[in-house]
């Protein structure tokens, strides 16, 4: 099964272990990352987007504290399960007014913890959407594999172009987003381009077909994309 990604934040770094624990105990998929500080918490997620499909925050740190993160958080990710871990019930209030997914308290009950994580798990098994992530001038981006029909590059530019007609840019090269479409339903057919085999209309031989729009195939590219397209039809669109 495909890791699930889950961050740990807590400044007390014996309650964050012990927490890494119990998790893997309940859900050995997991992929959990450790952190500090709110900060290096918002700082990954602001350069990144949103790698992970859970977040535990405790609430008493220095510096950001719990609600405080998990507000800034919600400016860009309003959906992310977030448990609040806390050795109090006196901030109940403020955290759910930050749409949290659950309220803990320490020392964590496993039973408690194991149910939270076997609904994430059925969760994810359902909702496997997969995601782009970028900045462009200081706004982070977080768009959907289906909202994207392909994406071309120039002069260090990258443009999504998406299926609603918008078109999204940020500066950098193709070459960054291949870790990010790898086994996804693009497919690489020029130096510039990616496709969406989802939105393709049709094939020629020196290019794909949305709609009335030609994406060129180059010739480097001509063997290794008429044999994911073939394999790509058999098993979509059979």
């Amino acid at each position: 099964m495909k890791k699930i990604a889950i961050a740990v934040c807590d400044d007390v770094l014996n309650d964050a272990l012990t927490l890494e624990k119990m998790i893997y105990e309940a859900l050995p998929e997991a992929e959990i990352r450790i952190f500090t500080s709110g900060e290096a918490l918002l700082k990954i997620m602001e350069s990144k987007g949103n790698p992970f499909r859970m977040i535990f925050l405790d609430i008493h740190m220095s510096g950001k504290n719990g609600i405080e993160t998990a507000r800034e958080i919600r400016m860009w990710d309003k959906a992310v399960p977030i448990v609040v871990v806390s050795n109090s019930d006196q901030y109940y209030k403020e955290a759910f007014e930050v749409y949290i997914y659950q309220y803990l308290l320490k020392p964590v009950d496993k039973k408690r913890l194991t149910e939270i994580l076997d609904l994430l798990k059925t969760y994810c098994c359902k909702v496997e959407e997969p995601t782009l992530h970028f900045r462009y001038r200081a706004q982070t981006y977080t768009l959907q594999h289906s909202q994207v029909s392909y994406i071309s590059s120039s002069l260090h530019i990258v443009l999504f172009h998406l299926t609603d007609g918008r078109t999204i840019q940020c500066r950098g090269k193709l070459n960054d987003f291949t870790e990010q479409l790898e086994g996804s339903s693009f497919i690489r057919c020029h130096q510039s381009f990616f496709v969406n085999m989802d939105a393709v209309t049709g094939m020629k031989n020196d290019g794909f077909l949305l709609g009335d729009q030609l994406i060129p195939i180059s010739r480097s590219f001509t063997k290794e994309v008429q044999e994911r397209y073939a394999e790509y039809l058999r098993w979509n669109k059979a």
